[in-house]
């Protein structure tokens, strides 16, 4: 099985594997009540994505080597599964790691944490177990950690499941693109 399929499998599983937990446990998390479209979701997505944005460049012109290791891996990754994908794959898959990874870790994880401790305890148990699941090396793990956090607080802050999902989805698009058309760095 190709490596697009994999990743689609896996990230659109997530999403199921969310779904049906929710429904199997009779967990109520009611998905549809914490998603809406409205100007001040995009509004809300539009500035949310920024500050993502403007993390990852910073941080790919830092010259620390924990970054510089990460970049490389992250594009030898890259280059050897998804650097001959068509443009609509990459968009597809980022598509579904935001749908999948957030419905699974905001909407499941902390949605279910909260339910049964306070809210911001939730956000930090979800985004040590996000961080943990993208430990590829222990600075991805420590930035999958802030990445996870600060998607976890904006759910909070809007309780609009779609705010999470758009961010994740587009950030990924972004990085695909970056690394697409970016050299590598020494």
């Amino acid at each position: 099985m190709s490596f697009f399929w994999q990743a689609i499998l896996v990230e659109g599983g997530l999403a199921v594997v969310a779904i049906l937990a929710d429904v199997l446990f009779r967990l109520g998390l009611e998905y549809g009540a914490h998603c809406w479209c409205n100007s001040e979701t995009l509004r809300q997505i539009a500035w949310g994505l920024l500050p993502l944005i403007a993390g990852y460049c910073v941080l790919h012109v830092l010259p620390f080597a924990g970054l510089r290791r990460v970049d490389r891996f992250v594009r030898e990754l890259f280059w050897h599964h998804m650097g001959h994908w068509k443009l609509w794959q990459l968009v597809l898959v980022a598509a579904l790691a935001g749908l999948g990874e957030e419905l699974f870790f905001r909407g499941l994880l902390q949605l279910g944490f909260s339910s049964i401790t306070h809210v911001w305890l939730a956000v930090l148990l979800t985004s040590l177990i996000f961080g943990l699941a993208h430990a590829i090396t222990p600075t991805y793990f420590f930035l999958a950690f802030i990445i996870s956090l600060y998607l976890g607080f904006l759910f909070v802050l809007t309780g609009n499941l779609l705010v999470p999902i758009a961010i994740h989805a587009l950030y990924d698009l972004f990085v695909f693109l970056f690394i697409r058309c970016t050299p590598h760095r020494n």
